[in-house]
């Protein structure tokens, strides 16, 4: 008879980015799904932007001037960076490493051309994966971008014009999740459902945690 097999045999290695325009509401779904799941952790990125009034640094962003995040750059510190709207926005190295030491998947909230900088990268031994959270209609994503109140008419016009052509880059995404008005629910559980089949995938760290407990050698 073979010996019984753990069944905690998975060990946090996703990186998991999740993607999508503004206004599409993936910080709020974001915010629902790691409050859902205490495996999951939330990267906190590192913006030059100013905070909004009900924002904390080190809570909601890591808040430094260009100086200091051009320097970070220039030490290798950031997975990925990118400009946007004039202000830069990155994730540091350290965000993965420290959470997959704890123990939890981590998540991170990515501008979209943030997103295929990461995708570039080996990120052996972590494992990627990647969701895009599709915006609803175009007139709903105006409502909502207005009815944040965080930007001028000019600035809600910018990433209008942006939004549509992130759109686009889709294709580049394994996943994508629906966000209507008033469904996060609904996308949280997607994205649940997505995660549970990642986790659940066949790959060399799976084999070389059951082959010893089957008294396989994996040296062979």
């Amino acid at each position: 008879m073979l010996p019984m097999v753990k069944t905690h045999l998975y060990k946090p290695d996703l990186v998991i980015v999740i993607s999508g325009p503004s206004g599409s509401g993936k910080s709020t779904v974001i915010n629902a799904l790691c409050k859902a799941d205490e495996t999951l952790r939330e990267s906190i990125s590192v913006t030059t932007r100013n905070p909004r009034p009900s924002e904390v640094d080190g809570v909601d962003y890591h808040f430094r001037s260009k100086s200091e995040f051009e320097k970070q750059v220039a030490q290798g510190s950031f997975l990925e960076w990118a400009e946007y709207g004039g202000n830069f926005y990155g994730t540091l190295k350290s965000e993965i490493v420290v959470t997959h030491e704890a123990e939890k998947d981590v998540i991170l909230e990515i501008e979209v051309k943030g997103a295929s900088q990461i995708r570039a990268q080996d990120l052996s031994p972590a494992r990627s994966l990647f969701i895009f959270i599709v915006p609803p209609p175009f007139a709903t994503l105006e409502k909502r971008l207005r009815r944040r109140k965080t930007e001028s008419e000019s600035e809600v016009n910018e990433r209008l014009a942006i939004a549509k052509s992130e759109i686009l880059e889709i294709e580049h995404f394994d996943y994508w999740v629906s966000n209507p008005e008033n469904a996060v629910q609904e996308a949280v559980q997607q994205i649940q459902t997505i995660i549970a089949a990642e986790r659940s995938r066949i790959d060399t760290q799976l084999i070389e945690t059951i082959n010893p407990l089957l008294g396989v050698d994996n040296t062979d």
